[in-house]
């Protein structure tokens, strides 16, 4: 091969190579569509971080963040182009990605991080239409209307009262018959209001399910998850957010505090006596959460009674363990150590 066909080929490939950059490189404009196809073009919304530490919402205060995807925008050194091939390709699989979540509906809110420039968080917003279609994909169950049967009062409630939490701070939530969501039979559902017929578990869950099945990449076959897109370091990390502090009540008087309500009403040590807010652990966690820790508490109880009757035997040894010995040696005639 002749010199000049090699300086040929190196412009060629720098040519290439500064064309890909230029076209994978990072824009933001503004977006609101909220399903597929009210777009043609789909781009992510760069916004500035407004101070509020407190808020769970967009910077409108109205979209509610369902899940929080990072990123470092990375910046090629010249002449390293192992690392320029590395990050075109982490910018292809972001841009393809993140084009593929805004057309199954998913909205994104950009927003740098104060202390470094560099990283880039997005925050996910599932909107009603999402929420509704992959509610039916998945079968999940949400109220239909209250039940109106009553309890009978128990002469045990004086007894149990005492291990309750306080219904002042974390009143009972009402009993309602369930079923799986169908959106031909939405008008039976009890639905007061589309922001809160969701709970905030149930909305991470369907984004998270809509994550890992996002492609990222064409091929055969095509390249899916936001699992995979972790381990390449193309995203930095992938979470959901709490609604405040555990310690701490949060400004923004729209944010319920569930997380210091359950740290205040449960997983403070002065509580250890009490029985557990199933209905907000289940409600803040989601239902399998929920369910761990309702067979938890029963396995927890149903050794407490084990417990209490080894202690007696224990404390019955102990009690008898020298009258015992001395019917021993009594018996077989030894003599005491």
């Amino acid at each position: 091969m002749t010199c000049a066909m090699l300086l040929n080929k190196q412009r060629r490939f720098n040519k290439k190579t500064q064309g890909d950059e230029e076209l994978f490189e990072q824009a933001y404009i503004p977006n609101y569509g909220t399903i597929p196809g009210e777009q043609e073009h789909l781009a992510t919304e760069l916004v500035e971080f407004d101070g509020n530490e407190d808020s769970v919402f967009f910077a409108d205060g109205q979209r509610r963040i369902d899940f929080v995807l990072v990123y470092e925008e990375e910046h090629r050194k010249a002449g390293d182009k192992k690392r320029m091939r590395s990050i075109l390709s982490r910018k292809r699989k972001r841009a393809f990605f993140q084009e593929n979540l805004m057309k199954e509906g998913i909205q994104i809110e950009a927003t740098k991080s104060v202390m470094d420039r560099n990283l880039i968080f997005l925050k996910l917003h599932a909107p009603w239409e999402v929420l509704c279609h992959y509610a039916e994909l998945l079968h999940i169950k949400l109220p239909l209307h209250s039940i109106d049967m009553k309890q009978k009062p128990s002469t045990f409630n004086c007894i149990t009262k005492i291990f309750s939490v306080d219904e002042d701070k974390i009143p009972p939530e009402p009993e309602y018959f369930t079923a799986p969501f169908e959106m031909n039979r939405i008008k039976s559902f009890q639905i007061d209001d589309r922001d809160s017929f969701f709970p905030p578990a149930t909305r991470s869950r369907i984004v998270k399910y809509i994550l890992n099945r996002c492609e990222y990449k064409r091929g055969s076959p095509n390249k899916f998850g936001i699992t995979k897109l972790l381990d390449s370091k193309t995203y930095s990390a992938a979470y959901t957010l709490h609604d405040c502090k555990f310690n701490q009540k949060s400004s923004d008087p729209l944010c319920p505090n569930e997380r210091y309500l359950l740290y205040e009403e449960w997983g403070h040590p002065k509580n250890f006596y009490k029985l557990q807010p199933l209905d907000l652990i289940r409600r803040y966690f989601g239902e399998k959460i929920g369910i761990y820790f309702a067979w938890l508490g029963f396995y927890t109880g149903m050794l407490a009674i084990a417990g209490f009757a080894g202690l007696i035997c224990f404390i019955f040894g102990i009690l008898t363990l020298d009258y015992n010995t001395w019917r021993y040696v009594e018996k077989y005639n030894m003599p005491p150590q």
